[in-house]
């Protein structure tokens, strides 16, 4: 149903404008020990603006690639020793003040602000860098009686998603950070995947790179895709979703020393009735030159989501 050569030329369509030269910054690569002194340091900060009593500077749970700390009431956080990536849980328990009505997205766009405000997220990146929305979710949850009559659904949480941005190119991956919010608008978590934080001293310029062709990097992609289902990307449809140039942020669980030029395209497959629906994402170099070391293959959404 979709040609290599079909599925290149819609991925092209999909990609913004791409800069002729982009600069390849080096990031601050501290220790392990590094990122938990200072991430115990943001935890008291933002523990104590959400409320949450948590103080990690008592120590946490260290384990091989993260360090656990556990409040009162349940509150939680974790350190992610390659990356400095943080989570930070209120301990609020997942059916406890919910939304009366499922408020509109405006609303609801409000009350995660208000929390990111609050906790003065913006402020941790760099001056030159944003930290900016990007999308909404909202979750919810239905019951059923013992006849199988089901209720309707009622909304739990909202959960706003932001977006890092160096040189004014988005930093692609998971979301650089998300606040979740209960029905009264407190914090429920928080999670931030920085990899370039406001004094931390990285920034130099290492290089600037020449960006590569978008149709050159989705031909890339195409093929990719073409050798993991084993040339069957005809008797399959493929539909991709997204195709961005931007930096790319390996995931909580690695290191990483610079940001370079990437492009990545997230697809999906579908063999129809009776096969599983399945998503990919595929990272490729932004640039003839390639800077950063990716891990081989093509990776499910899965996958992305547990890194």
């Amino acid at each position: 149903m979709t040609t290599t050569k079909d599925l290149t030329e819609r991925l092209t369509g999909l990609v913004g404008e791409v800069p002729d030269v982009t600069e390849v910054v080096e990031l601050a690569s501290p220790g392990p020990e590094a990122f938990v002194r200072r991430n115990e340091k943001l935890f008291a900060d933002l523990a104590e603006a959400a409320g949450i009593p948590l103080d990690a500077s008592q120590g946490g749970l260290r384990l091989a690639d993260r360090s656990v700390y556990r409040g009162e009431d349940g509150g939680r956080a974790v350190t992610f020793h390659a990356s400095g990536a943080l989570t930070l849980h209120a301990g609020v328990d997942p059916l406890d003040d919910l939304f009366d009505e499922v408020l509109p997205d405006e609303k609801l766009r409000g009350l995660v602000d208000d929390q990111v405000a609050r906790l003065g997220l913006a402020s941790l990146v760099d001056r030159e860098d944003t930290l900016t929305f990007e999308r909404l979710w909202k979750l919810k949850a239905a019951g059923a009686d013992r006849e199988g009559k089901v209720s309707e659904p009622v909304l739990t949480r909202a959960v706003g998603a932001y977006r890092h941005a160096v040189r004014d190119l988005p930093v692609l991956g998971r979301a650089s950070g998300s606040v979740e919010v209960t029905g009264s608008g407190r914090l429920s978590s928080l999670t931030l995947t920085l990899r370039r934080l406001s004094g931390d001293g990285s920034g130099a310029t290492l290089d600037k790179a020449v960006s590569r062709r978008p149709e050159d990097a989705a031909s890339e992609v195409a093929a990719r895709l073409s050798r993991l289902l084993e040339g069957r990307e005809e008797d399959v449809r493929l539909e991709p979703q997204l195709f961005a140039f931007g930096y790319l942020s390996l995931g909580r669980r690695r290191a990483q020393s610079v940001l370079a030029p990437m492009y990545v395209a997230a697809v999906t497959v579908d063999g129809g009735e009776e096969a599983e629906r399945s998503a990919h994402v595929v990272a490729v170099a932004g640039s003839e030159k390639q800077y950063l070391r990716l891990p081989v293959g093509v990776r499910t959404a899965a996958e992305r989501r547990s890194a």
